[in-house]
C-alpha cells in the first residue's frame, strides 16, 4: 500500500509539473490537444522554404473574423502600390454619395461627391477646390444662376488657372492626377457656350 501511495504522489507531482510547464511556455496545445495556443509574446516562425497551407474548407481568421478572399483575389494585390485613399477614390468608396449641392455664397466646392450642382448668388463668387486623391473624377455644373459669376480656382491644377461658371448649365468635368499635377480638365460644356477658362 505504501508503494502505491508513493507512486500516486509521484504521478500527481509529474502531472503538476507538466501542467505548470505547459502554461509557462508561450506556445502550447490546449487540454485535449485539439487546439494550439500562442500566448502573449509567443510566436510561430515559418522559416525560409516553410509553408502554411489552408486546405479547401479550412478557415483563416483575423480577430475572430473569417477572411473570405480567395488566394486568386489576394494575389491580385501583389505589386499594387496605390494607397487606400487612392483605391477608394477610383472605386467611389471614399465618396459619401453620387451627387450633392453647393448653395449660393458657399465658396468651397465639395470633393466628397462625384457630381456637384452649384447655385450662385447675386454677387460674384470666388470658388475654391481642395486637392482630391489620384484618379478622382468630379463634375461641377451650375444648376441655378443667381446672377453672379462663380470663378473656380483649384488649389492644385494643370492646363488652366480658373473656370468661370456664368450661365445655368455650364459644367466642368475634372480629374485629379496627383498632388503635383492636381486637377486637369476632362471636358467643358454649357447650354449657350462652355464656361470660360483662364490659363
Amino acid at each position: 500500500m505504501k508503494k502505491l501511495i508513493v507512486c500516486l504522489v509521484w504521478l500527481l507531482a509529474g502531472a503538476s509539473v507538466a501542467l505548470l510547464a505547459q502554461h509557462a511556455t508561450k506556445v502550447y496545445f490546449d487540454y485535449g490537444g485539439d487546439k494550439m495556443v500562442v500566448a502573449s509574446a509567443g510566436e510561430i516562425e515559418v522559416q525560409s522554404g516553410g509553408i502554411v497551407d489552408f486546405e479547401s474548407g479550412g478557415l483563416f481568421k483575423v480577430a475572430g473574423t473569417t477572411v473570405t478572399s480567395s488566394a486568386a483575389e489576394l494575389n491580385i494585390l501583389d505589386g499594387v502600390t496605390a494607397t487606400a485613399a487612392q483605391l477608394n477614390a477610383v472605386t467611389g468608396a471614399s465618396l459619401t454619395g453620387a451627387a450633392t449641392t453647393s448653395a449660393a455664397d458657399s465658396l468651397a466646392i465639395p470633393v466628397t461627391h462625384r457630381v456637384v450642382a452649384k447655385t450662385t448668388g447675386a454677387d460674384a463668387e470666388a470658388l475654391t477646390l481642395a486637392n482630391g486623391v489620384a484618379g478622382q473624377r468630379l463634375l461641377i455644373y451650375l444648376g441655378t444662376d443667381g446672377g453672379g459669376d462663380g470663378t473656380l480656382t483649384p488649389t492644385t491644377k494643370s492646363g488652366f488657372a480658373t473656370i468661370v461658371f456664368a450661365d445655368a448649365g455650364d459644367f466642368a468635368d475634372l480629374e485629379y492626377v496627383n498632388d503635383t499635377v492636381g486637377w486637369i480638365l476632362v471636358g467643358l460644356g454649357g447650354v449657350a457656350a462652355p464656361p470660360a477658362i483662364t490659363v
